[in-house]
Order: C-alpha cells, then structure tokens, then sequence
C-alpha cells in the first residue's frame, strides 16, 4: 500500500511506534518542529487552492504531517477549516485513485469488501451487431450502500447500478469515485478515535490553525476589533497618526487577514497614500509575515493605549467567541 498517497490509511500512532521502535513514538514526532511545519505547510497549501501530489519526498513525513495537520485542527475545534482540509485531502486521493493499478487492496484498506465476480449483458446494437457490456467488480450491496448512500453522485445511486445475488456490479470508473466517497467518510471516522499528541510544538501548531480559522471564515469583524486599535483608528480621523502607531494598525491588520479593501481604504483615508498607493501597500502587506504589533508593555510604555492581552489574541478570542455564541 502507497501509504504516500494514502496516509489516512495508516494509524500514527502505530505507524510511529513501527519506524521508532517504540509506544508512544508519535509523542517524539509531533515534537519535530520540521515535520510540524510540514503539517501547517498542508493546511495552508490546501487553503491557498489545492495540495501538490507531493508534500514531502519522504513517506513518513506525508503521512505524519497530514495526520498533524488534522488533529490539530480537532484540538482546534475549527470545523470550517477541518472541512475544507479533508475535502483538500480527498480531491488529492481522487487524482492517485484515479491512475491506481491496485483499487482492490485501496477498497479493502477501506473496508469494503471487493470480489472479482464478472457479469455480462447486452448493451447496444450496432447494424444488427450486440455488443455485451462487462462488469468485473463486485461490491456486496451493504458496503456499496455505506459509502454511497450519502453521495450526491447520480452514478452512485442503487437504482442506477446493475445489482444481482447481493451484489453491486461496478466498472473501474464507479469504483473510483466509490472509493473517493469511502475515503472521505473514513478520514473522519478515523479523526474521531486517533488521539492527540501532546507536546509544546503541537500545541503551537494548534494555536495557529486557529488563528487561520479567524482570517479564513471571518475577514475582518469591525465590533470585535480590541479597543486598542479602535482607539488609533479614531485618532487617525483627527490627527496624523505617529509612525508607531500605523506600524501597530497595519501590523495588526495584516495578522489578523483583514481584507486588502479593508486595509487599502484605511490606508487613503488616514491620508497616508492616494487610492492608487493605498492598493499597492495593502497588497504588498497581505504577502508579508512576521511582523507583528508590539507588546502590550510596549503600547503602554510609548503612550499609545492600554492593553491586557496581545491584540491578535485578544482578538481571536472575541471572534471565536462570537462564533461559540452563533453556534449555539
């Protein structure tokens, strides 16, 4: 099994302690802050438009990292972003799926039972010629309706399938997306009962899939904004701003993922560039990383406003607060 294309295939934890030697080895691997980025490295690929066929040359590190990206996203409770992550997932095993020589051992791994029973029947008649139609795949109807009950595919649907003595007859092009059905399912079955490792860089790698959560499913709330950078931004309507404090807003902004709009039209009307500029800037700001607001002790020290917290935590908190609110 290409557990490089299929790492959901594999558990971590099993599959750790068989490399290492040992239990518990998944422990030391999600302590390795370079297959950690790899994982974070995945959910940002998968954000940005789709993962590569290929994350990492090395196997052990495909599988570590998609099963680190996932569980962080657990821990996280960010469904949106888990979502879209296992959808991600899947369209890159549909492409291996899709040129695999082997769909018989990938079904079973699956669980789905899969015999090589052959049916024949007639299809169409061409100039007084029938041409029969092959079936050589054979699916028990209780596996074929687990996966496929739930699919919105009209291929998928019992009543469009040639059933007999208990069996779905299937060509290679249904299975494959029977298997992409199956693999979905199963990526989420396995996500509830693996467990989290608990290590320090772990634990930052689920700090920062939260924060993704923020800027991906919310853009920008202006009601949630620390009071902190209300305050500047009210200042900057009736004076010039220092350059310390438009380093603390844009900064901020740019941690947060507030929309280029957003951050192009604050920009203008606090008079620091024209329009034209002004979109320049907030383009070039949302490419940037790294750059943060300063400390709180630092706000407080050069007069600029009283804080707790870090302004992008605090105001992470609020949205995800807001968002716990929604849900309920």
């Amino acid at each position: 099994m290409n557990l490089k294309k299929y790492p959901y295939l594999v558990d971590p934890w099993s599959y750790a302690s068989s490399k290492l030697g040992f239990e518990r080895a998944f422990e030391i691997i999600a302590g390795d802050e370079h297959v950690v980025k790899l994982a974070l490295k995945r959910v940002n690929l998968a954000l940005e438009g789709g993962l590569p066929d290929e994350i990492s040359a090395s196997t052990e590190e495909e599988v570590f990292s998609f099963w680190l990206s996932l569980l962080s996203l657990k821990v996280a409770s960010s469904v949106y972003l888990l979502n879209r992550i296992v959808d991600a997932e899947v369209e890159r095993a549909a492409r291996f799926l899709e040129g695999e020589d082997d769909l018989i051992s990938v079904a079973r791994a699956l669980g789905i039972r899969v015999e090589g029973k052959s049916i024949s029947f007639p299809w169409v008649v061409v100039k007084g010629k029938v041409t029969y139609r092959v079936l050589d795949i054979a699916v028990p109807v209780g596996d074929f309706l687990r996966y496929a009950s739930s699919s919105r595919l009209e291929e998928l649907r019992l009543v469009n399938n040639f059933v007999k003595g208990g069996y779905v007859f299937l060509e290679r092009r249904r299975l494959v997306k029977l298997l992409v059905e199956a693999s979905r399912r199963f990526i989420l079955e396995s996500l509830r009962v693996v467990e989290a490792p608990e290590t320090p860089v772990f634990e930052r790698l689920v700090e920062e899939v939260r924060e993704l959560e923020v800027r991906e499913a919310s853009g920008l709330r202006e009601e949630l904004l620390p009071e902190c950078i209300k305050q500047i931004i009210s200042r900057s309507l009736a004076r010039k701003l220092s350059d310390e404090e438009v380093y603390v807003l844009l900064s901020f902004l740019s941690s947060v993922g507030a929309p280029r709009e957003y951050v192009s039209s604050l920009i203008a009307r606090m008079g620091l560039a024209d329009e034209g500029k002004a979109v320049v800037i907030a383009e070039s700001l949302a490419k940037i990383k790294g750059y943060t607001p300063f400390k709180c002790e630092e706000l407080k020290a050069k007069g600029i406003c009283d804080c707790e917290e870090d302004l992008v935590k605090e105001y992470i908190s609020r949205v995800r607060r807001h968002q716990g609110r929604r849900r309920a």
